[in-house]
């Protein structure tokens, strides 16, 4: 049985892979987006939970500013292992213990502390994959591109998803543009006519899905990624995922 909300957690929910989540109550002294589910988040699980997504059983994988877990549990939950679910709040780490109980995942999981500007609290094994959900909405999305290059191995994938507003998305741009810059190849989840998938109201889901990349030309990639076009145009921006897939570039030897 999941343990009941106590002093840690509020609201009950369960996800459409089976999940079971317990979103925080608000701190009494500063926000924590950490403490509830974002779209992006779902929208990340039900990917891996589909027939378009990469292997996961067996792998190993590392979700950064993980918030509830929500990512990371998912992938245990279809067979990666061993999972490291991390965010840089302290105060999130008793949640995501929670959440880890409440699905029985810690014989695989793990949750632990892990700030993007601090390279002392990175970790020292490279996982299979690497996933983030709605962490670009602030800032210039620099500390976040470190973290990525820094957990990235050169055989590992990376994927992120993010929501998408038009008009203030310079976190999801610079964070984009430090990527590239660094020498990863970036590729966007589309469907056959190029319309960004990711939005949980499609009633297509991902049929059709393929990762396109964005190219090695950076103000070309930037312009794709902002003006990106979603078939279920009326609604909000927080509810436009576009999902992303990292690798480093493989340069061939003569």
């Amino acid at each position: 049985m999941p343990p009941k909300a106590g002093d840690v957690a509020a609201d009950r929910f369960c996800t459409a892979e089976g999940i079971v989540i317990f979103e925080g109550k608000p701190h009494k002294e500063k926000v924590l987006y950490g403490n509830l589910l974002w779209d992006g988040a779902l929208a990340l699980c039900r990917f891996f939970a589909s027939e378009w997504s990469p292997a996961v059983a067996g792998k190993s994988a590392l979700e950064l500013g993980a918030g509830t877990g929500v990512v990371g549990l998912t992938l245990g939950h279809l067979g990666a292992a061993p999972v490291c679910i991390t965010d840089s709040e302290k105060e999130l780490l008793p949640l995501m213990e929670q959440n880890i109980q409440a699905n029985s995942l810690g014989s695989c999981t793990i949750a632990r502390r892990l700030d993007w500007g601090d390279e002392t609290s990175y970790m020292h094994e490279k996982p299979d994959l690497l996933v983030a959900a709605d962490v670009l909405y602030e800032g210039d999305g620099s500390l976040f591109a470190r973290a990525v290059a820094g957990h990235l191995g050169m055989r590992s994938e990376a994927y992120v998803a993010n929501h998408h507003n038009p008009k203030k998305c310079e976190a999801t741009l610079g964070f984009l543009r430090a990527v590239l810059q660094k020498g990863m190849e970036v590729q966007r989840l589309e469907d056959a006519e190029g319309f960004a998938l990711g939005c949980l109201q499609s009633r297509s889901g991902f049929r059709d899905a393929r990762f396109v990349s964005l190219g090695r030309e950076v103000e070309a990639a930037l312009r794709s990624v902002r003006d990106a076009r979603f078939r279920e145009r009326d609604l909000s921006p927080m509810k436009h995922i576009q999902i992303f897939r990292l690798t480093w570039r493989r340069t061939s030897s003569l």
